[in-house]
């Protein structure tokens, strides 16, 4: 018996929010004026080991991907569920996001401090075939800052919507 179809797209879209990801923060500063920019992110995972690479997944009308696409560089923060603070202030972009947070510029984008880890990424490649670019990007160094955080795991409800 065939199943309806809004009861498929249900089961499927809840089928999508059970693959777990981490919790996020890329970070990049606009060539010129070195403006950090910031986004929550989900959608990142490790792509290589030769070079060390990764992937990210970033929409075309968030803020940070002209900033990504211009620049070739980026930091992926994570974050733990002790970074819930981190998580707000980075879902959606506002000029002043980063007021507060503890940071430290470095070449490729913004190290946040509280957060458990950060890896500096250089942009090496892109795929643009749905309505997200996925951006590979070599790992060229990082630092692993807080030895007693666990990072944090993403499940949702749909995996239709963020």
């Amino acid at each position: 018996m065939p199943v309806e179809q809004s009861t498929h797209n249900e089961s499927l879209g809840a089928a999508l929010g059970r693959l777990p990801s981490g919790v996020f923060v890329v970070t990049a500063k606009r060539k010129g004026t070195n403006e950090p920019v910031g986004m929550m992110s989900s959608w990142v995972a490790q792509a290589g080991f030769k070079p060390i690479a990764i992937s990210v997944a970033v929409h075309p009308e968030r803020e940070i991907y002209p900033v990504i696409k211009e620049s070739g560089e980026f930091c992926l923060n994570v974050l733990s569920t002790e970074n819930m603070d981190l998580l707000r202030a980075f879902s959606k972009y506002t000029p002043d996001q980063f007021n507060g947070v503890a940071t430290k510029d470095v070449r490729e984008g913004v190290v946040l401090l509280d957060a458990v880890s950060v890896l500096n990424c250089k942009v090496i490649g892109e795929c643009a075939l749905t309505d997200h670019t996925i951006f590979i990007a070599e790992v060229t160094g990082g630092d692993y800052m807080d030895h007693e955080l666990s990072p944090m795991v993403h499940l949702r409800k749909s995996g239709f919507q963020y």
